[in-house]
């Protein structure tokens, strides 16, 4: 009996000393625009370079390895041309965004508990798989267009395959935030600054 007091006081001044280390933290990397509402205005400027990019990105994979039941206009070399401007332009847009976001977010890092429940654990390996992709993405293209190859994979199936990954991460991200989302969105400026390092209501990412 002892021994397990012993052990819940150790475990339980261990968890408050990070607890309290933690909301130092989040205090010191406070900032007014580190925001709810920050969050989800960047959020939805990334969430659109990505769906661009991710179209323009399908339409040229299926210009180059076509289906037989979907025809498309090879002709038109017109619009390739504006459609992979459109994708190396946002694309390469997208490192800042990410950079800004990320940012924003920070905190997030250092709030503690780090992992509160089972749903929780799943939902933050989803927003590393989401992290990870959302950053190769970019920067895997941008090496494409320096013609540039670091890697002793095949850029354009990885690349390819990557993009379907980081759609589904992106949509079971908005589908899990997408009331704090809308709540952040159609409240007025006042009551959405709340800090995005805070635990009401801000999303992870």
């Amino acid at each position: 009996m002892g021994s397990a007091g012993g052990t819940d006081s150790i475990t339980e001044r261990l968890s408050a000393a990070l607890e309290s280390r933690s909301a130092r933290v989040q205090r010191a990397l406070g900032s007014p625009l580190r925001t709810t509402r920050m969050t989800v205005v960047v959020g939805r400027l990334l969430g659109a370079a990505f769906a661009i990019c991710f179209v323009t990105g399908l339409y040229s994979h299926l210009l180059q390895d076509p289906l037989p039941w979907l025809p498309l206009p090879v002709a038109a070399t017109h619009l390739y041309g504006w459609t992979q401007g459109a994708h190396v332009v946002v694309g390469s847009a997208l490192i800042p965004l990410l950079l800004a976001k990320l940012w924003v977010v920070f905190p997030k890092l250092f709030a503690w508990p780090a992992v509160r429940s089972l749903p929780h654990l799943l939902e933050r390996a989803s927003l590393a798989v989401l992290v990870a992709t959302a950053l190769m993405e970019p920067i895997t293209g941008i090496l494409n267009v320096l013609q540039w190859y670091p890697w002793d994979f095949s850029f354009r199936r990885t690349h390819f395959a990557l993009a379907w990954v980081l759609i589904g991460a992106m949509t079971v991200h908005i589908a899990v935030h997408l009331p704090t989302i809308v709540r952040a969105w159609h409240a007025e400026p006042a009551t959405a600054s709340s800090p995005a390092g805070s635990r009401e209501g801000a999303p992870d990412e």
